[in-house]
């Protein structure tokens, strides 16, 4: 068994469609870092930010375990696109997407004290035109909280991507192909 360090709905759900056994325990991550990195830089600095905030707060108590972390960022032209704060973030970000393409990086990085794996995953997304009023009705949802780059593969996204190269479990959070490899 895996303990996911996370609070994440969807790296949860990931690993559950993915028959993965792990347990969750959640923890508050203070994203602070500077974006001023590549994009494949800055989500792996992220997961290693993650790695030992977690640690601090947990002490020793799951220093056996297998433990994993993750975390994923959208990028535009190599813009490095987090979760929107608020609906104008939300906006401005969709506007960069509309009729464009996004790269999806994810991180993670599964350890226990015999051994450190790190991957570093991609796929990238092609969309059609966003219909406006869809657009809208998703933004003043606020259904875009929590999702790098405002970006939903499975909700508002799904109807306007017409080409994605690479796997659909490393958009939504996780490359959990990958994962399964090394377990």
């Amino acid at each position: 068994m895996i303990i996911l360090a996370s609070n994440s709905i969807s790296r949860a759900n990931l690993l559950k469609d993915a028959g993965i056994d792990f347990k969750q325990v959640g923890f508050d991550y203070n994203e602070n870092l500077n974006k001023n990195l590549s994009p494949s830089v800055y989500v792996q600095k992220i997961v290693l930010e993650k790695e030992k905030q977690f640690l601090e707060s947990f002490k020793d108590e799951f220093k056996n375990e297998m433990l994993l972390f993750a975390d994923s960022i959208v990028c535009v032209d190599n813009k490095i696109l987090t979760k929107a704060k608020d609906k104008e973030e939300a906006y401005k970000m969709l506007s960069l997407q509309n009729n464009y393409k996004a790269s999806i990086l994810s991180a993670f990085l599964l350890s226990n004290p015999k051994k450190r794996i790190f991957s570093l995953s991609k796929t990238m997304l092609y969309f059609k035109k966003f219909d406006e009023n869809a657009l809208k009705k998703y933004v003043e949802s606020e259904i875009f909280k929590g999702k790098a780059g405002a970006i939903m593969c499975e909700g508002f996204h799904k109807d306007y991507i017409y080409k994605q190269i690479g796997n659909l479990s490393t958009a939504l959070g996780l490359d959990t192909k990958t994962l399964k490899a090394y377990l």
